[in-house]
């Protein structure tokens, strides 16, 4: 019994300081516009990648071509990436 009481005696001492441990504020940096939002810049060397599982296998590889190289192969790369 005293060595229950012991570990529980314990435990509070050692949760306490976490407990009582002040607590960070984050600081506040301002967000930006909605405007200001950068827009990605696609041109003809944009490359675009997709994740393909190979059959028979659980590994996931990621192809990285340009838009007109999956034209080339029949893959239709959306327009809104």
């Amino acid at each position: 019994m005293k060595t229950i009481a012991t570990a529980v005696i314990a435990s509070l001492f050692a949760i306490a300081p976490a407990h009582a441990a002040p607590k960070a504020t984050p600081t506040a940096e301002p967000s930006p516009a909605v405007g200001a939002l950068s827009v990605p810049v696609r041109n003809a060397k944009t490359r675009y990648c997709y994740k393909t599982e190979m059959t028979g296998s659980r590994i996931v590889s990621r192809v990285c071509k340009t838009r007109d190289a999956w034209k080339d192969i029949g893959v239709i790369v959306p327009e809104s990436l």
